[in-house]
């Protein structure tokens, strides 16, 4: 990144830190999640971060991921917001196992850690060895902390017993997607998962997705030579795991897979009311409760509406539709829309080219914490006053978001004539117009309701964060 960036960062690793504030993190809890021999998390450093006037930069916690190889860097990080509980949560590696380690967004004392895991073998034994994903689940309004990873045989606790217990299915020599759930109001050291998955699946190496962004997971899978997936949602709370195999999906009125019809789709995720279905052959919704083609946004293409899922977030389902010529994704510009999740009613719409914009390894789609807003690349949505914007702004100067706060003030970076082809804007969704930042400035990547989430820039193996409370 710029070289101002790379300056804080060695002075970072020089040592060439003191410690601010009051209220630092608990180091002897840090140092039993991590496994290495200095502290996960500490007293914020200084100098810090060029962080945007909204944050205080005297105050605040730091952590780490020194385990963190060098190849992964460039990845977004293992690190999610978990707003309802007011944790941040880390991945941190210990030994061949892994653990949660949930620290408080405001003083980075650690709330919790969970018991050691170690996820199932890779595939191919000269593959390398697999690193479980981080993932935040809201269902039913409880909130989760679980790691997944899609491997040979299942995960296994620490002590070598099967940490899958009675609650999972599948043999242990069998490719399995294996889930360990936690809650994330949990408290202490070592903490048991409330709940463990194995879902069988013979999947292609990199053919397996999972989705939270609805009430609950739906996990999607690719099999050797085939071209549609197999699809499975998890009940957490009644350990239920139902699977969609491929082409068996079905969306009344739309598709009852009676007379041949082309029923190929997946479940896209979950509704208070049941799975989201989404058709190869365009169409989405819940069976029996609604179906996209009676919420269909203005300026579309009646002949061939292309209603595709892009994105479920929160109560909401993020649709693609083409527009009134050609076809989204292929020259043409496609209309987003906003629909709710339990009813299919479209709330907003409008055209926009999500993928406008810089390249940046981060971006990802999130809410705010507490739910009103939610970015996707150049898309921000205000759920609240059923409005959104779009930054694509004709590609010449578009901006890509990261991260959204209650306060309805996004940030991320526009594509600019620099060193690095970007720089940091701030973008009040009440206007939706980007604000430039400094050109030096960082921007969170977290957003917390009372604290933001940095990255430290550096070379190398590991990463290093610092979170800053909001003024």
């Amino acid at each position: 990144m710029k070289t101002v960036r790379r300056a804080v960062a060695a002075a970072v690793a020089a040592g060439l830190l003191a410690a601010c504030g009051s209220g630092g993190a608990d180091d002897k809890a840090g140092n039993g999640a991590s496994g290495g021999s200095s502290p996960s998390a500490g007293a914020s450093p200084k100098p810090s971060v060029k962080a945007p006037e909204g944050f205080d930069t005297t105050k605040g916690w730091y952590a780490s991921l020194d385990w963190l190889p060098e190849e992964r860097v460039s990845s977004r990080p293992p690190v999610e917001a978990v707003p309802k509980a007011g944790v941040v949560a880390f991945l941190q590696r210990k030994g061949e196992s892994y653990v949660v380690e949930a620290r408080d967004a405001v003083t980075g004392k650690l709330r919790w850690s969970s018991a050691q895991w170690q996820p199932p073998a890779p595939e191919d034994s000269e593959d390398e060895d697999v690193v479980p994903r981080l993932l935040v689940v809201n269902e039913d309004g409880r909130e989760y902390v679980a790691l997944w990873a899609y491997g040979q045989g299942k995960g296994k606790a620490a002590s070598g017993a099967d940490a899958s217990g009675e609650d999972a299915s599948g043999d242990e020599g069998s490719k399995a997607v294996s889930f360990v759930f936690y809650p994330a109001d949990s408290s202490g050291k070592d903490v048991a998962p409330v709940r463990t998955v194995a879902i069988p699946a013979d999947a292609d190496k990199s053919g397996v997705t999972v989705d939270a962004g609805g009430n609950g997971v739906a996990v999607r899978w690719l099999r050797p030579m085939h071209t549609d997936p197999d699809t499975a949602t998890i009940d957490i709370s009644e350990n239920r795991v139902q699977t969609y195999p491929e082409g068996e999906v079905k969306l009344p009125p739309v598709c009852t897979g009676e007379g041949g019809g082309s029923c190929s789709g997946e479940v896209a995720g979950l509704s208070p009311d049941g799975p989201v279905v989404a058709l190869d052959a365009g169409g989405f919704g819940v069976g029996g409760v609604w179906v996209s083609r009676d919420a269909v946004p203005p300026g579309t293409n009646s002949a061939a509406p292309g209603d595709r899922v892009w994105q479920i977030l929160g109560g909401h389902v993020i649709a693609s539709w083409n527009p009134p010529h050609g076809v989204a994704g292929w020259g043409a510009t496609a209309v987003m829309a906003v629909h709710d999740l339990k009813s299919g009613k479209l709330k907003t719409s409008l055209r926009c080219d999500t993928e406008a914009g810089p390249e940046y390894g981060l971006f990802k789609p999130v809410l705010s914490p507490n739910g009103r807003y939610a970015v996707a690349g150049t898309l921000a949505v205000d759920f609240e006053r059923d409005k959104a914007h779009c930054l694509d702004d004709q590609a010449a100067a578009a901006v890509q978001l990261l991260s959204v706060g209650d306060d309805g003030i996004a940030y991320g970076y526009q594509k600019a004539d620099s060193p690095s082809g970007s720089v940091p804007v701030a973008v009040p969704l009440d206007t939706g117009k980007a604000q430039a930042l400094p050109k030096d400035a960082e921007i969170p990547f977290l957003s917390l309701e009372e604290a933001g989430g940095f990255e430290l820039p550096g070379d190398g193996p590991g990463k290093q964060f610092v979170f800053h409370p909001r003024r």
